[in-house]
């Protein structure tokens, strides 16, 4: 097993929770599999709408507001289809993701959004970037071991309310670095 039960249930029972199963989390996958850059996003599918509530670059990635979900393939596998997306590379990021050029730029070609599933919906993902050919069948299966977790961070968020929680560190403002939707 990826990750250590035991472990997990004190997170949960822990004070800052979310965080602290989030941060564990991201530990796990860096040591895990590597990658390159993480963002994290909650789901209103009611409102058929996302925001960002994690990114390790909150400049080309800021944490903010609610933007509309558009449904396209990302949107089908991912959020309707209660699945992992991946790729190996840009091409194939360019085909879902209207920002393949600024994924391209921030120097990553592979990607793999692992969606948090509760009661039977995403409500929510955690955004993988990484170089060209990272995410291989070997490495996307290493991830997926790691969805209980995943999901249990979002269900510990949600419990915060879904309009202002976030997995920033609590000196990093819901907002920081936001220019838009994006």
């Amino acid at each position: 097993m990826a990750y250590d039960p035991a472990k997990l249930a004190a997170l949960v029972a822990g004070p800052d929770a979310a965080r602290a199963v989030f941060a564990y989390l991201i530990e796990g996958l860096n040591r895990d599999i590597g990658k390159g850059l993480t963002t994290a996003s909650v789901y209103d599918l009611d409102e058929m709408r996302s925001r960002r509530v994690f990114s390790e670059d909150l400049d080309a990635y800021p944490a903010g507001n609610f933007k509309l979900l558009e449904k396209n393939r990302y949107y089908d596998t991912v959020i309707a289809g209660s699945t992992h997306f991946s790729s190996t590379t840009i091409e194939e990021i360019a085909e879902v993701f209207f920002d393949w050029e600024k994924i391209r730029d921030l120097g990553f070609e592979s990607n793999m959004n692992l969606p948090a599933v509760a009661s039977g919906r995403v409500i929510g993902t955690v955004n993988l970037l990484g170089p060209k050919g990272h995410f291989t069948p070997d490495r996307v299966a290493r991830v997926l071991q790691w969805q209980p977790v995943a999901t249990a961070a979002f269900l510990l968020l949600f419990l915060q309310g879904i309009e202002t929680a976030t997995f920033l560190p609590g000196d990093a403002p819901l907002g920081a670095g936001y220019e838009g939707i994006g």
